[in-house]
C-alpha cells in the first residue's frame, strides 16, 4: 500500500464533554441499584439505597468538580 494514498481519519467526533445532568445521574444510579449497569462500580450499596434525590444531587455536585 502506498503511504501517500492514506487519508487522515475524521477527528471531529460528536463527544459531549459537558458534566452529566441530574437526570443522567439519576438514571445511572437507578441502573446501578437494579444491577443493570455493567462493570465494577466500587460504590457502597448503602450510598445507593439512600434517597435517590440526595444521591443524585451529591453525585451531580461531585461530577461538576471534575
Amino acid at each position: 500500500m502506498n503511504r501517500l494514498d492514506i487519508e487522515a481519519a475524521h477527528t471531529d467526533l460528536p463527544i459531549d464533554v459537558n458534566p452529566p445532568t441530574t437526570e443522567e445521574i439519576r438514571m445511572a444510579t437507578r441502573q446501578i441499584k437494579s444491577g443493570e449497569a455493567a462493570g465494577l462500580d466500587n460504590i457502597p450499596a448503602e450510598a445507593l439505597k439512600s434517597d435517590i434525590e440526595v444521591t443524585t444531587n451529591m453525585l451531580h455536585l461531585l461530577f461538576g468538580k471534575i
